[in-house]
């Protein structure tokens, strides 16, 4: 399992759009039925939309870092870091929200970045 961190964000991902599913089904059965185009009317519907939209920009993101990991087993640290500051942010907005899951694959990405670093400097 050297590679698993892009696995974990899709799985989270699945789980996010699954949640958003369930939780939303007549906020988008709304939605559909007003014509989907400029059809959020609501503070509700507009947060369904971006619930299950964040689903998909996270699975992205875990395409991504899969990716990464199969090209040469690091990720940019730009991706990291940024990922780190969202899911600090996320986690201090909203703490009883599943933000705290991605908190495993980007510790485990910083620490491949330290190991790399090491591994690469020449003495």
């Amino acid at each position: 399992m050297k590679h698993w961190q892009g696995n974990w964000i899709i799985a989270v991902s699945a789980g996010h759009t699954l949640f958003a599913m369930i939780i939303f089904a007549a906020d988008y059965a709304s939605l559909y039925d007003n014509g989907i185009i400029n059809s959020l009317t609501t503070d509700r519907s507009a947060a369904a939309v971006w619930f299950f939209l964040f689903g998909q920009v996270l699975f992205i993101v875990g395409l991504l870092i899969k990716h990464f990991g199969a090209l040469n087993n690091v990720v940019p640290l730009s991706i990291s870091l940024n990922l780190l500051m969202l899911t600090f942010i996320g986690v201090s907005i909203m703490p009883a929200s599943g933000f705290w899951l991605i908190f495993p694959p980007v510790i485990s990405l910083l620490m491949m970045h330290k190991k790399h670093l090491n591994q690469t400097v020449v003495v």
